[in-house]
């Protein structure tokens, strides 16, 4: 904390840190489906005043044991947004991988074709996935997962829609479907985010 700056290791990495007086570890267990978008950031951030104070008080939450499961995720979630406007900028997209990126977060909400996306791009569907995996981490398909994925568990914990309403909400119009790509990309299904919420 004293240079003011983050690292950020990924789970069963081997690396040289120490908690110091000086320093802290804030150790989250993650969803698997969260773990794409940790990808993309620096291994050293930088943390300016707003985010060093809320990286203060997620320690001052976590120690006091006072925070229900729901509002721990979304807290979690808050922090790699913030460090995600702060330094996901940092990897320069091609204009061709940022055209098929903003399709694919302005119309999740709908289904969407591979080929759709790659006429977007103006690529053949095998260069928009070899580029795009290169650039971003993931294919244009686990891409849209993800944002699907997060937008339902959001919808699910902030807002009264049924499961189903949900699944519609996010380009699902099969409610099994929905189900159980959720249950595999957080490892519990729609119900249990819920019933947290409730």
């Amino acid at each position: 904390m004293a240079q003011h700056r983050a690292a950020i290791i990924p789970s069963g990495s081997v690396h040289g840190f120490a908690a110091t007086e000086d320093n802290r570890f804030l150790v989250v267990d993650l969803p698997e489906g969260l773990a794409p978008t940790l990808d993309k950031l620096p291994c050293f951030a930088e943390l300016d005043l707003a985010l060093r104070h809320y990286i203060q008080f997620l320690h001052a939450q976590a120690m006091s044991g006072a925070v229900a499961g729901a509002t721990q995720h979304h807290m979690l979630l808050l922090l790699i947004q913030l460090l995600q406007e702060r330094h996901g900028s940092q990897l320069q997209l091609d204009r061709r991988v940022h055209a098929a990126q903003r399709f694919l977060d302005d119309h999740f909400q709908r289904p969407i074709s591979m080929a759709e996306v790659a006429s977007v791009a103006h690529l053949s569907i095998r260069q928009l996935n070899e580029l795009f995996r290169h650039q971003v981490g993931v294919t244009p398909h686990q891409y849209l997962t993800d944002v699907r994925m997060k937008e339902a568990w959001r919808l699910l914990e902030q807002s009264g829609l049924s499961v189903q309403r949900v699944a519609d909400a996010v380009g699902y119009s099969s409610l099994s479907a929905f189900s159980d790509r959720f249950r595999r990309h957080f490892g519990k299904p729609p119900s249990h985010f819920r019933r947290l919420s409730t």
